[in-house]
């Protein structure tokens, strides 16, 4: 079975800045990616924030393009709608912006696992969409 996972935009910064002490095992998730093992997606604003972040690090404009890229080739974008915006606003998350990342998630339809390091921020989530670090994905994953 192949999994569709939806990657916070956390995940892939700790990648990209090597950031954090677990960024290997996030990277991970993009090699199963390309390997075609599990189907990613994210918003467009997740990549927008990726960028937007990347430059804050000084890397240069080619290498933002570079990551910006790398991630399309093997990411879907998928984004919320106005339904999807309300309910996320009206949500009791705290972080607005990880209701809507949340929310454009469990709102696409055939998403597994919302992925995340920042576990803290989706103690809110529904049983519907199971939210998951990388390392508990990949353990998953192994497990089969």
């Amino acid at each position: 079975m192949v999994y569709n996972i939806f990657v916070d935009t956390n995940v892939f910064l700790d990648v990209l800045l090597q950031r954090g002490t677990h960024w290997q095992t996030a990277e991970n998730i993009y090699l199963l990616a390309e390997q075609g093992k599990i189907k990613l997606y994210t918003s467009s604003s997740s990549l927008l924030t990726i960028m937007y972040i990347l430059g804050m690090y000084k890397l240069p404009a080619a290498r933002i393009s570079e990551a910006a890229k790398d991630i399309l080739s093997f990411t879907t974008l998928t984004d919320p709608d106005n339904i999807t915006f309300e309910i996320a606003l009206s949500s009791k998350f705290k972080d607005k912006e990880d209701a809507v990342q949340y929310f454009t998630a469990l709102n696409h339809g055939n998403i597994n696992y919302f992925i995340t390091t920042n576990l803290k921020d989706y103690k809110l989530a529904l049983p519907q969409l199971a939210v998951l670090s990388p390392a508990a994905l990949a353990t998953l994953l192994v497990r089969g």
